[in-house]
């Protein structure tokens, strides 16, 4: 049976502006309808949830298809309750102010680079590339871009899939959410609203929680019928749509990447615009704003800066000390207790890389001729390193917990004098993030955090810590990292700056506090003398993990009560039960309330952290590859592995091969203009011969 918009005759695809609706009979009242495969009685393989997670699945199924064609007709179905193609978080209509937290050049969803051929699976465009074709005015590989266009770039990438997909493979793109699974004849059965989707392989990528678990957070919380307004992920901007009022006084929870989307929606979202640059802008508010926005967390320290840009987007960092071979040894002896096993080389390393701007040249050389002669213990590494370093004229030395939380144990006379003290803080901290991720030394050692990413996990994941120390790990240790690494750009540190300074901002020291009050909330620091601030509403701006036994989402409320998926738990004295879906190692498979693993199913992300660490990233990077795609080819590679996939017979005495394709950038969304320099046709069209036009 041919499969609609691929023919081995055709080599230029022409797609609908609008992708093709879900057709499905509906059921008999009563019982829901079963979809039948859509190519005959071939093979299905579902992917549920087409976030980045999703899509790198869906790129790497596709480029181990190429040149190949299926014994049996084979059929993929992409699945997504928000967009199909972007997902919830990078969804393509969403405000443009909500940006990334990447560069445009350091992102890529295609798992190799471009070449001369036509743009395929495994080898196409990086983000910054497609962005320059798209778009006159693009502002350079360094530029941060909104979280709408990189969504708009995930749908080129699956279109590309779709469009070099062989004979006998079709994609069936399924707006809808899945609610549940159930396994029949050696089959899953998806219930997609009121039809089933019947595959033989399905990999769940759903990303954030659809519901938070309902936690009262807030201090003398007594009231069940008032609703807590929250932001339950970076992908909500009902914060400043519906709800806040001009005039009000709005609290923040939390001062991490959602807290600027937050505030971006009350400001920029709303009218206001900044205006100047660095430490001259300014903030020109439109009216609609709230009177006051307070903010505030444990801390009292907005999320740092990331250095300006100064290394190719290609680098990886070759570490001295925190090393995965060093980690393999530590790591093969037993559990490890992270802050006594592992912590102390993190920051040896960490240090490594700001004495290499501190001490000039030679000295630092001198330093370096020492690391060979260190001890092998944990506990005496950085005590040798400082000494090293301060024999050679540095006296300094970075301590991750100093840098999370710079008020530690002080208190302010008044909320005026925690303010200036702040505000100092925030301009050398954008100050150095100006000075770039190279020559700023403390930017340069923040960069290592991003880099050793991977060997963190390599100590953490599966089981590799204690029960005590991987309690410690997720509720301390893991977001102490991720906070100090995963910082906003300068520039909108620098808006930050200009809200406090006009006024609009307000933040509040350590810890913040929002107690429940008559009919709104009382917002106080117990280290700041004298100042309380009445609000109407509070944001929860913190992006809570997953937990599984909390979680009231439809699929995994049903996946969880039939004991088909469990949580994580290390045993130990007590034993610690995380909140995140229990998996094989790679293809990431999950393991049944019994112990029985699920082969033919994989859980990939987000649903998954605290079994494994970090799983919010939403980016492949260019060059060799990492643990985004080794991830998502582990799982291609397993969902493929039961289809024989023998090469495509030739036509004309040539191999067939990818596809050239004719692309159209639409539907535009309403509230976003045609870029200049496009052509349109309906949508943003653009028509590219990729064998001619490189």
């Amino acid at each position: 049976m041919p499969v609609p918009g691929v023919s081995v005759c055709t080599p230029v695809y022409n797609r609908h502006l609008i992708p093709a609706q879900f057709v499905a009979n509906h059921a008999p009242a009563g019982s829901p309808a079963i979809m039948p495969t859509y190519l005959g009685n071939g093979y299905a393989i579902a992917v549920v949830g087409t976030g980045p997670r999703g899509i790198s699945i869906l790129e790497r199924i596709g480029a181990r298809l190429l040149g190949k064609r299926p014994v049996r007709p084979l059929t993929i179905y992409a699945i997504d309750a928000d967009e199909v193609g972007s997902g919830r978080v990078w969804r393509s209509g969403q405000p443009r102010c909500l940006s990334m937290n990447n560069r445009s050049g350091e992102v890529t969803m295609f798992s190799g680079p471009a070449d001369d051929g036509a743009w395929r699976p495994g080898a196409g465009p990086t983000f910054a590339e497609w962005w320059q074709r798209m778009d006159a005015r693009f502002p350079g590989p360094d530029a941060y871009a909104s979280r709408s266009l990189y969504g708009r770039y995930l749908r080129f990438v699956l279109d590309v899939v779709e469009t070099n997909l062989p004979p006998d493979v079709g994609l069936v793109r399924i707006p809808g959410l899945v609610s549940g699974i159930e396994k029949r004849g050696g089959r899953f059965e998806l219930l997609v609203g009121d039809h089933v989707i019947a595959c033989d392989q399905v990999a769940i990528c759903s990303g954030h929680p659809r519901e938070q678990p309902d936690r009262s957070v807030l201090a003398g919380w007594t009231n069940p019928e008032r609703h807590q307004r929250r932001t339950a992920s970076r992908a909500s901007d009902d914060a400043g749509r519906r709800g806040v009022f001009p005039g009000s006084v709005i609290g923040v929870l939390g001062l991490g990447l959602t807290f600027h989307d937050v505030v971006a929606m009350l400001t920029v979202g709303r009218g206001g615009r900044f205006v100047g640059r660095g430490q001259d802008c300014e903030y020109i508010p439109s009216g609609e704003e709230p009177d006051l926005i307070v903010a505030g967390s444990r801390s009292a320290l907005p999320i740092p800066t990331r250095g300006a840009s100064q290394r190719p987007f290609s680098f990886r960092y070759a570490p001295r000390l925190f090393t995965p071979e060093r980690i393999a040894r530590l790591r093969s002896a037993g559990p490890l207790d992270f802050r006594a096993d592992v912590l102390p080389w993190l920051e040896a390393e960490e240090n490594i890389a700001f004495w290499r701007r501190r001490l000039d040249p030679s000295s630092f050389a001198l330093f370096e001729r020492q690391l060979s002669s260190l001890p092998s213990s944990a506990a005496d590494v950085m005590l040798r390193l400082r000494q090293a370093a301060s024999d050679l004229g540095c006296d300094e030395a970075l301590s991750l917990e100093d840098l999370a939380h710079p008020f530690r144990g002080r208190v302010f006379p008044n909320q005026g004098e925690f303010r200036g003290e702040l505000e100092r803080l925030l301009v050398n901290d954008a100050g150095e993030a100006m000075l770039g991720e190279v020559d700023s030394a403390l930017k340069a050692a923040l960069e290592v955090l991003r880099d050793v990413r991977p060997t963190v996990r390599a100590a953490v994941d599966f089981g590799g810590l204690t029960a005590a120390s991987h309690k410690d790990f997720v509720e301390r240790i893991g977001p102490m990292l991720a906070f100090l690494s995963t910082g906003p750009s300068v520039v909108r540190s620098y808006h930050l700056i200009a809200l406090l300074r006009s006024g609009l901002l307000e933040i509040l020291g350590p810890p913040a506090r929002f107690t429940a009050h008559d009919d709104g909330f009382l917002g106080y620091s117990p280290s700041v003398a004298d100042y309380i601030v009445s609000c109407s509403d509070v944001i929860d701006a913190r992006i809570r993990p997953p937990d599984l036994e909390r979680d009231a989402g439809p699929l995994t409320k049903k996946q969880r009560d039939a004991g088909a998926w469990r949580p994580h738990v290390r045993a130990g004295d007590p034993s610690f039960r995380t909140g995140g879906i229990d998996v094989t190692e790679a293809p990431y498979n999950p393991i049944a309330a019994d112990g029985s693993v699920e082969r033919r199913m994989y859980v990939l992300g987000i649903p998954t952290e605290s079994t494994r660490w970090f799983m919010q990233v939403g980016i492949g990077r260019p060059g060799p590859w990492g643990e985004f795609f080794r991830d998502a080819d582990a799982i291609a590679q397993a969902a493929l592995s039961e289809i024989g996939l023998p090469g495509l017979p030739c036509e004309d005495g040539a191999s067939v091969g990818p596809h050239d394709m004719d692309y159209c950038f639409g539907p535009q969304h309403p509230d976003e203009p045609p870029f200049p320099g496009s052509r349109t046709h309906g949508g943003m069209s653009w028509k590219t011969s990729c064998s001619t036009t490189r």
